[in-house]
């Protein structure tokens, strides 16, 4: 029951949100009018789900997974195949906030019954959704907590877990300004199962019932990453106009202010390896074109991963400009050098265990907030190079590219990090199963 305090909030938070949503409300009317873009999504976030859709799940065992963008949709793939091993009745339904993490829950997760655009936090909107999908548990992945859908879930006594949860920098200190708030928002929350015991302390300092808050490690380490074999790294590599032999140097999930640093070390290093190709993966499909204009005022040859169709397109590139959605992952897979951008910008990282999975030693910025668990382990196992800035980066990027076997040995400490962390989808399976 919430307290005079927190009604207050709660108004004041719906305030908030309507005045913000009345700010950006003309830019996502034009971008539907004149693009098409959000059409779907926007109709799901207002909670006009298609009807075939709610007509199909309504009345069923339904498990409401919730998974933000990609990195969440694919820590949950492991648990989501489990879900379905352990209890074949139940059915899934996951909702994602971004259109590249819907796309990629449609694209990866087979054993899903239907994916869903969260829903916007307003009360009539929540209560419209959760209404007529009317879930048995719902299950967050990490910790992206709305305060009216949350609330809402405990009125209808819908049990909510958090798994794999973490508490950023950011997050904890925005916690703890509206303490006596969010300790009613978490109220609605069953279990915190927590990635580390840094997350733990957060959580519970924010306001989590410490009986609720448990640590499980990081899902992360259980995704089902498959190795390549050598034929299929070849088949990657001449479908872009490579050679086996070919030196490549992968800078993935880089955004705005990254791809400059990228192509300064690339010039520097082709000085003394000219066979050497980049292959830049921008994290976010909207920048494609911003990095196009980058590329053009460099004097680089370059293509987009999409527009070369004959040998003859990639002729003599130097840079190819992965254009795709979900193949960055199989793309580490042929990489020398690999580095893993969000990381010299402060937004904190992005998953460094996909190139690790591939036996591949990993670079990274020195800001990583949003992997600190991940990134700290990688490093103490030496399979891991956070740089300072971009002279580092040329430091060890030029060392890497001239000493095969430190390449190698850095590479397989990499692996052996995922080897000895995984287990945390068998013990989120223990917890989720009580409920189920």
């Amino acid at each position: 029951m919430c307290s005079t305090g927190s009604m207050k909030m709660y108004l004041l938070y719906n305030l908030v949100l309507t005045l913000g949503s009345l700010l950006v409300l003309p830019f996502y009317l034009f971008k539907i009018v004149v693009t098409g873009k959000y059409r779907r999504s926007f109709l799901h976030r207002l909670g006009f789900l298609p009807k075939g859709l709610v007509d199909d799940l309504c009345g069923e065992n339904i498990v409401w997974l919730h998974a933000v963008s990609v990195g969440e949709v694919l820590s949950a793939l492991s648990l989501i195949r489990r879900i379905k091993e352990e209890n074949p009745d139940v059915r899934i339904l996951v909702s994602t906030v971004t259109e590249t993490g819907n796309h990629m829950a449609k694209s990866r997760l087979a054993d899903v019954d239907a994916v869903i655009f969260f829903p916007l936090d307003f009360t009539w909107v929540v209560k419209r959704v959760i209404r007529a999908i009317c879930p048995r548990l719902f299950i967050l992945v990490e910790t992206d907590i709305w305060p009216n859908f949350l609330r809402e879930l405990g009125k209808h006594n819908v049990p909510c877990i958090i798994i794999n949860g973490r508490v950023s920098p950011r997050s904890y200190r925005r916690y703890m300004r509206f303490k006596w708030f969010f300790r009613a928002v978490l109220g609605n929350i069953s279990i915190f199962s927590m990635q580390s015991e840094v997350d733990c302390y957060r959580i519970i300092e924010s306001g989590a019932d410490r009986s609720r808050v448990v640590t499980t490690g990081n899902l992360k380490f259980d995704q089902q990453i498959p190795g390549l074999t050598e034929v299929e790294k070849e088949s990657i590599l001449s479908s872009m106009g490579l050679k086996a032999a070919s030196k490549v140097f992968v800078a993935g999930s880089t955004h705005r202010g990254e791809e400059e640093i990228v192509l300064d070390v690339f010039t520097e290093l082709r000085r003394e390896h000219p066979d050497l190709v980049l292959i830049l993966a921008p994290r976010n499909p909207e920048r494609f074109v911003e990095v196009e204009d980058v590329l053009f005022k460099r004097d680089f040859i370059w293509i987009r991963r999409t527009r070369g169709n004959a040998s003859s397109d990639w002729g003599s590139v130097e840079v190819i400009l992965l254009d795709t959605m979900g193949e960055l992952s199989e793309i580490y897979s042929i990489g020398l050098l690999v580095f893993v951008g969000g990381s010299f910008v402060r937004v904190g990282g992005h998953n460094l265990l996909e190139p690790a999975a591939h036996k591949k030693a990993v670079m990274f910025g020195p800001h990583m907030h949003n992997f600190l668990e991940i990134s700290g382990v990688l490093k103490d196992s030496g399979g891991g190079i956070q740089l300072k800035d971009k002279d580092e980066f040329l430091f060890h990027a030029r060392r890497l590219l001239n000493d095969s076997s430190l390449l190698r040995n850095l590479g397989e400490a990499a692996y052996s990090v995922i080897e000895r962390n995984r287990g945390a989808t068998l013990r989120n399976m223990e917890i989720i199963n009580r409920f189920i």
